[in-house]
């Protein structure tokens, strides 16, 4: 896991290990190491419980009436002494016809992804993009954006400053030297920045999914809202579960997109997921006639660029990818190069497969790497990489560790993670690299009661999209959810990877539908290669 934006551009899709995951090696190699806190947009941080509403930060004029404020909570409600922490959040009013005369529907609280992500309106460029976005939810709501705890207006490093030297070493190295042992020092930075956050009075133990859920229901009691509909992306359903376990009262409805159920052993399905997507694409190459004429066997050629790279890892210099002004963002970054070894590869290719272009994506980097012409290996690379600077410095290594360490990885064992990077075979390294499996232990997140563990039962009606590529939280997740969820509606995006409802009108449709009546959406809008079969439960 680490956290990064989305490549097409979706808010909050993607997270520092789920949620947006690229993959953990070149999370390591670009992290920015500065973050001390985001910009204040306020000129005092209120600190008294309760909603506090306040001037937007940014400029309405392309997204139309907008509220904004500041949710402040304890920080550890087990705990009087605790101090408070702010939550921003911002209020997309209604719009249309109905809104004009006063009849709006329940308001659709947007949960993101991460968890750590940055909340996804926290500059002008965020909320001129929020005029886009805010086309995939019906008009007729008041959408409520909140940031998560601990990514919002803090003044202390959540994003683990310390993790430089593993940032700038990890996989890049200069001629002659040997490559770094990347694990070892990113355990060393993480225990330093838990030592120093807990010296500067942080409580790791209380940003995890209860507490998340637990600010949802205040926001709500503070802003009057009756009733809800909650829409969580990626880990965002996680915290949406959370919500419907620990504090369901005035919650109408919920759609998840991209399915973490709490009982998924994340830690341990990662490489496994990620096979099943990529197998799915080369069936597709090989029952389609065009891509057979254009790209052969490609799941064959897959095989042996794999082994090539395994035997003989290219040298890509980072000078080749980023500018002066990129690198002087790494660090000590200057005549270091990659190996691109087959770890490279795998998670290259993972990171394309939750891309929307994956039907094409895939079979064109494998044809372009054992050609060697490496044009598409060159842009995406690229890409990836000044994705991960821009979103890295957004972005919280200890929130997310917090999370993740207390809610998941404290109920996976060391014996557990060592049988499944045995039965990844070639694709250990992915069981190896996802950082909670060897990060957590040093991480002082404590850990969450045994029905953290558990599946969340619900009556709520709850709407499940997931993308049939996607291998960060694959469909068989949300069919896993969805046994426990009785009144539930899910449905598979054919040609969808991570995050079904962005720039896809069939799940547009399907939202709005579902919205209207809370029962199962109808379909006639949906062409049958829309939907994956079965369409639903």
């Amino acid at each position: 896991m680490n956290f990064s934006s989305d490549p097409s551009g979706q808010p909050g899709s993607r997270r520092l290990g789920r949620g947006s995951w690229l993959p953990a090696i070149l999370s390591a190699l670009l992290l920015i190491a500065a973050l001390v806190g985001y910009v204040a947009y306020y000129n005092a941080v209120p600190t008294e419980p309760g909603f506090h509403a306040q001037a937007c930060w940014f400029k309405t004029d392309i997204v139309g009436d907008a509220e904004c404020g500041t949710l402040v909570v304890r920080e550890n409600r087990q705990r009087a002494d605790s101090r408070t922490i702010g939550l921003p959040v911002v209020i997309l009013k209604a719009q249309g016809e109905e809104a004009e005369k006063g009849r709006t529907r329940e308001p659709i609280i947007y949960l993101t992804g991460g968890p750590g992500d940055r909340f996804p309106f926290s500059s002008q460029r965020d909320m001129d993009s929020w005029s886009l976005w805010r086309k995939d939810f019906p008009p007729e709501h008041d959408l409520i954006l909140v940031g998560p705890r601990g990514t919002g207006r803090h003044a202390v490093a959540f994003g683990c400053p310390e993790m430089r030297n593993a940032a700038i070493s990890a996989g890049a190295h200069r001629p002659g030297d040997p490559p770094p042992d990347s694990r070892a020092l990113a355990l060393e930075a993480v225990t330093a920045c838990a030592r120093r956050l807990q010296s500067e009075g942080v409580d790791l133990t209380a940003y995890n999914s209860r507490e998340s859920a637990a600010d949802i229901a205040e926001l709500r009691q503070a802003l009057e809202i009756e009733t809800a509909v909650l829409y969580g992306v990626s880990y965002g359903t996680r915290w949406a579960l959370s919500i419907l376990r620990y504090h369901p009262e005035g919650i109408a409805a919920a759609i998840l997109d991209g399915l973490v159920p709490p009982e998924a052993p994340e830690g341990l399905e990662v490489a496994a997921f990620y096979r099943e997507s990529l197998q799915q694409v080369f069936d597709d190459c090989a029952a389609s006639s065009g891509c057979r004429r254009q790209f052969g066997d490609i799941e064959q050629r897959y095989e042996r660029v794999r082994e090539s790279l395994k035997a003989r890892p290219l040298k890509l210099a980072l000078s080749e990818y980023l500018d002066a002004d990129e690198l002087s963002a790494l660090g000590d970054a200057e005549g270091r190069s990659i190996s691109f070894d087959d770890s490279w590869f795998g998670w290259l290719l993972f990171d394309a497969i939750m891309d929307r272009g994956v039907p094409f994506l895939i079979p064109l980097l494998i044809d372009d790497i054992e050609q060697k012409r490496f044009a598409t290996l060159d842009a995406r690379l690229r890409e990836s990489l000044l994705l991960i600077l821009e979103s890295q410095a957004y972005n919280s290594w200890a929130i997310y560790l917090s999370h993740i360490c207390r809610d998941e990885a404290a109920f996976e064992t060391p014996e557990a993670v060592a049988a499944a990077a045995r039965a990844a075979g070639d694709l250990a390294f992915m069981v190896k690299d996802y950082a909670p499996n060897y990060l957590c232990a040093s991480w002082p997140s404590g850990q969450a009661d045994p029905l953290e563990n558990q599946p969340v039962r619900s009556a709520v009606p709850t709407l499940l999209l997931s993308g049939r590529f996607d291998p960060l939280t694959p469909p068989v997740l949300a069919q896993r959810a969805a046994a426990h969820l009785s009144n539930s509606y899910l449905y598979t995006l054919a040609e969808k990877g991570h995050g079904a409802l962005y720039d896809n009108a069939c799940a547009q449709h399907l939202v709005r539908s579902f919205l209207r009546s809370f029962k199962r959406p109808t379909e006639t809008h949906c062409q049958p290669q829309d939907l994956a079969v079965p369409a639903g439960n």
